[in-house]
C-alpha cells in the first residue's frame, strides 16, 4: 500500500528541474576525468612497452601515442561506455544517483541500446550550443531537454528515502 508521499510509479514522479540535471553532469564530470586519467596511465603503460623495447630514455617520444586518433577514439569509448553502462544497468549514473534523478523510457522501461546511443550523441549538442539543448527544458511542460525529446526519455526525481 502506498502512501500520499509515496509515488507508485515512474510516471507520478515529479520531472527533474534543469539545475538538478546540470548538478548531476558536474558530478558525471568528476567521476569522467578520474576514469579518463587512469585510462591516461593505462594507454601510457602500453605505449611505454611498445614504443620503448630497444630506445634510450631521451629517444622515446609518447607523443603519437597518446595524441593520436587511436587514443581520441579510446576516450571517447571509456566516457561512452560510462554513460551507457550507467543508463542500462540502472537508468542512473553516479551524479544522477547523488541527485536522486533516474532516467527511463516514458513507461518507466529501462532505455534500449538505441535510446542511449540517441542520447548519447544529442546530449553533447545540447550543451556545446551554449546549453540551448538543457534549457529548452523551461520552456515545455514537460521539462524535456533535447536529447530527451530525441532519445524518447523522461527523467524524473526520486522521493527523498524516509530514515
Amino acid at each position: 500500500m502506498s502512501t500520499p508521499d509515496t509515488p507508485t510509479s515512474f510516471s507520478q514522479l515529479p520531472r527533474a528541474s534543469v539545475g538538478r540535471r546540470l548538478a548531476a553532469l558536474v558530478y558525471d564530470a568528476l567521476i569522467i576525468m578520474g576514469l579518463l586519467m587512469v585510462y591516461g596511465f593505462v594507454a601510457m603503460l602500453v605505449a611505454s612497452a611498445v614504443v620503448g623495447l630497444n630506445c634510450q630514455p631521451e629517444e622515446l617520444d609518447y607523443n603519437p601515442c597518446v595524441s593520436g586518433p587511436l587514443f581520441q577514439l579510446g576516450g571517447l569509448a571509456v566516457i561512452a561506455g560510462y554513460f551507457f553502462w550507467s543508463w542500462r544497468a540502472a537508468g542512473q549514473t553516479i551524479g544522477m544517483r547523488a541527485w536522486r534523478l533516474l532516467l527511463a523510457s516514458p513507461g518507466g522501461v529501462q532505455l534500449s541500446w538505441r535510446q542511449c546511443v540517441l542520447r548519447a550523441v544529442t546530449a553533447p549538442l545540447s550543451l556545446t550550443c551554449f546549453g540551448l539543448g538543457y534549457f529548452w527544458a523551461w520552456t515545455r511542460a514537460d521539462r524535456a531537454s533535447w536529447h530527451d525529446i530525441i532519445s524518447g526519455s523522461e527523467v524524473r526525481l526520486l522521493p527523498k528515502k524516509k530514515k
